[in-house]
């Protein structure tokens, strides 16, 4: 929650690219946006999206602002207000996307003024008609026809001149881009769909495609779920593709592919393809086809008329095609081509191109409940636009990204803990600081060596990777009970929510990457989505039980929240993330979820429910939790302020819970609560010579010492949290996943009082 309001003048804010701004007039308020060039290359008039945290959603930030680049002048740009609790101190988000131009290796700040209308539009809108069957929508290079008859798009025109001139009988795909999938039993493609438009504005356009394969025989259908993305001005289209086993049962999946045609007008084609750090090209004769493959980890593969060489390992992360014939070209590119082994792309002489969500040569068990999730960009080019290519990897998997500069959302106080800015940094006593860089120093390194270790160039080792475990870690068990064998951590303690906050603290973007891929595994794989079978609600998959060594169902949320999946709702515009959410939060206000042996459950529910509360405004939730915080209020009364379990980081877990449940609600009986879980916990279990709570499970607590300190002025909770934050720093490097992510959950919060000793 936010301590003051924010309606006066800001006088200087001090950005990650360390820039000045100075403020206007009193109604006028700007937030600055850092925008990151990443793939080495200029872009000019690019879209960007990103969420915007505001303090409250009325007065000023009442009505949606407009963008200007680091000169000042306003670029075109739309917002959305997105849901969340209505009040002067509620704070909320509004979703910005607007096009801007960054030079490569380049960081600038563009910002988001609230009180004045906006004024400039792009060259061409984004159009969109609704038709009988579906709509058309289109900018100045592209239209698509979407029907209901005929998923994902039932037709493509490219107009290469920009101008918004498109021939009916001259489209660039002449055949739709559909979904397809091939089992032991049949080969089949999708039926009919259900449309719906998302998102519209003169910046850009998202759809929502929904439908089904019918399977013979099988209980229930197989899935797909996409949406689809066109920007203002430019020549591409994003789409996401999920597809989810919704059957109720195991599958065989032989196959599964998006397809195309491009019209070729009878002449011969020509292609390239890009793998690694190089590319080929070839004319393509009818009879002809090009193919690459990735089966394995490092396992590229040329094949057709490419022959059927191997591409050197360390070069499998990228992989895209083009076909080009007399009326313009395509190229596809699949995020993350080679990490999401197997896959595959393929054309032909006749002009199909086809996208291996799942190559011929790699069939694999899809198990019920699961899905799998690929972001796709196919830019669509003219025929003399040989210089298309070099964008489309760039535009796949490194785009320009835009986030709110850390200042403001330290002062919005949206996230868990503080970002150490300079600016922040330089409002700490000089003999905290060297702690504070220390720490951060120590989080990063921690972080990306589980995922490595980082090469010179910070590669993922892609042999912990692939098509299920895309996203995941590898880990030990070091406890006698567990059974040998592989185990995955499953994103355990929200690790998808401690790499996006590490991103913002250091701007590293492998972090972001990282990060990315681990909210899809854990939508895709953790999460079961719903199937035939009753089970509305997701339970959690793809862990190796460790008493039984197979994988199993969990029925509870014993290392599960949300804030992870709705930091990237917020940040990253990731919309199945935000569902997902909200369905863990209403499973717990059915009262399933929760485990009341084990702690760890009620401290992740309570979690949950607050976060999807401050995401949707929805009083259920809000009232679910209240449940479960006087729940845990009576254990605190009946017990002395302990609480029922032997392990002192279910007990940090659970406080850490009742912090957040006191910053929304201010009741002082859960502060009281709080402080006595805290007391008891330093009485009780202080250890004197690692300066820890019993251990390093301790530092959970650091949350709640912090609120403490701040709300009572008792300087002792400040020095045992100085005492635990010097303790971790000195300790050695934490080399499993989870605890990682449990050691970085609240550490930095002690920097909140820090800042407010130093000020007061």
């Amino acid at each position: 929650m936010v301590k003051r309001r924010i309606t006066f003048v800001f006088a200087a804010i001090l950005c990650f690219a360390g820039l000045i701004w100075a403020q206007a007039v009193e109604a006028k308020v700007e937030i600055p946006i850092v925008l990151t060039e990443r793939a080495g290359l200029d872009w000019k008039s690019t879209p960007f999206t990103v969420g915007v945290p505001v303090p409250s959603k009325e007065g000023a930030f009442s009505s949606p602002p407009r963008m200007l680049d680091q000169m000042g002048r306003e670029v075109a740009s739309q917002a959305v207000l997105l849901p969340g609790p209505t009040g002067k101190e509620s704070p909320g988000w509004w979703r910005l996307t607007f096009l801007g131009t960054i030079n490569q290796n380049d960081s600038l700040v563009y910002r988001a003024v609230f009180g004045e209308e906006q004024k400039i539009q792009p060259r061409t809108a984004v159009k969109v008609e609704k038709t009988f069957s579906g709509y058309l929508v289109e900018n100045s290079s592209v239209r698509l026809e979407l029907s209901t008859d005929q998923p994902i798009v039932a037709k493509a025109w490219f107009d290469p001149n920009g101008r918004g001139s498109f021939k009916d009988d001259t489209p660039l795909l002449v055949a739709p881009l559909e979904i397809g999938i091939r089992t032991t039993a049949a080969s089949l493609g999708a039926k009919a769909m259900d449309i719906s438009l998302e998102e519209h504005g003169p910046v850009r356009a998202v759809f929502r495609l929904k439908g089904v394969i019918p399977l013979t025989g099988i209980e229930g259908p197989f899935s797909y779920d996409c949406r689809l993305i066109l920007y203002a001005d430019t020549p591409f289209i994003r789409l996401e593709v999920r597809l989810i086993n919704t059957t109720g049962g195991q599958l065989t999946m032989e196959e599964a592919w998006l397809k195309t045609t491009l019209n070729l007008k009878e002449e011969r084609g020509e292609t390239t393809f890009g793998a690694g750090k190089g590319a080929r090209t070839s004319a393509l004769n009818k009879n002809a086809h090009a193919q690459l493959v990735v089966d394995h980890s490092g396992g590229l593969r040329w094949g057709g008329i490419f022959g059927s060489a191997s591409i050197p390992q360390g070069s499998a992360g990228i992989g895209w095609a083009d076909l080009s014939g007399p009326v313009g070209g395509v190229s596809v590119g699949i995020k993350d081509f080679g990490l999401l082994y197997p896959k595959g792309l393929q054309v032909n002489g006749t002009g199909e191109i086809k996208i291996q969500f799942l190559p011929v040569s790699s069939p694999l068990i899809w198990e019920a409940g699961v899905a799998k999730t690929h972001h796709l960009t196919l830019n669509f080019h003219g025929v003399r636009d040989r210089d298309s290519t070099k964008y489309i990897d760039a535009v796949t998997n490194k785009s320009p990204v835009a986030m709110p500069a850390g200042d403001w959302l330290n002062e919005t106080e949206v996230l868990s803990q503080p970002l150490l800015t300079k600016a922040y940094l330089g409002e700490l006593d000089a003999e905290v600081q060297p702690l504070a860089l220390l720490l951060k120093e120590k989080q990063w390194s921690e972080l990306l060596n589980l995922y490595g270790p980082p090469t010179g160039e910070r590669e993922i080792n892609a042999e912990h990777w692939g098509f299920y475990n895309y996203g995941d870690l590898p880990m030990a068990f070091s406890v006698p009970w567990a059974k040998p064998g592989q185990y995955w951590n499953n994103n355990a303690y929200d690790l998808p929510y401690q790499l996006l906050c590490a991103y913002l603290q250091t701007a590293d973007p492998a972090l972001l990457e990282i990060g990315e891929a681990a909210l899809t595994h854990w939508q895709d794989v953790d999460l079961v989505n719903p199937t035939a079978n009753p089970r509305p609600f997701p339970g959690l998959d793809h862990h190796k039980d460790p008493l039984s060594g197979m994988v199993s169902v969990a029925d509870d949320f014993l290392v599960f929240e949300n804030r992870g999946l709705l930091l990237g709702y917020y940040l990253l515009d990731d919309q199945f993330g935000y569902e997902l959410a909200l369905r863990m939060a209403d499973r717990l206000t059915l009262q399933a979820g929760v485990n009341f042996r084990d702690l760890r459950t009620v401290g992740a529910g309570l979690m949950t429910l607050l976060a999807a509360y401050q995401a949707s405004g929805w009083q259920r939730y809000l009232e679910s939790a209240a449940q479960l915080v006087e729940l845990v209020l009576g254990w605190l009364q009946q017990q002395g302020g302990g609480l029922p379990t032997d392990f002192i980081y279910k007990a940090g877990l659970v406080t850490d819970s009742l912090v957040a449940y006191y910053q929304i609600t201010k009741d002082p009986r859960v502060l009281t609560g709080i402080q006595r879980a805290t007391d008891h916990a330093l009485y009780h279990f202080w250890d004197r010579e690692t300066g820890l709570i019993q251990n390093r499970g301790g530092v959970l607590f650091t949350s709640a010492l912090d609120l403490l300190y701040r709300e009572t002025g008792d300087e002792k909770y400040y020095l045992y949290n100085k005492d635990q934050v010097n303790a971790w720093i000195n300790r050695e490097a934490a080399q499993q996943p989870k605890d990682v992510a449990l050691s970085y959950r609240t550490i930095f919060t002690f920097f909140n009082g820090a800042r407010f000793r130093n000020i007061k």
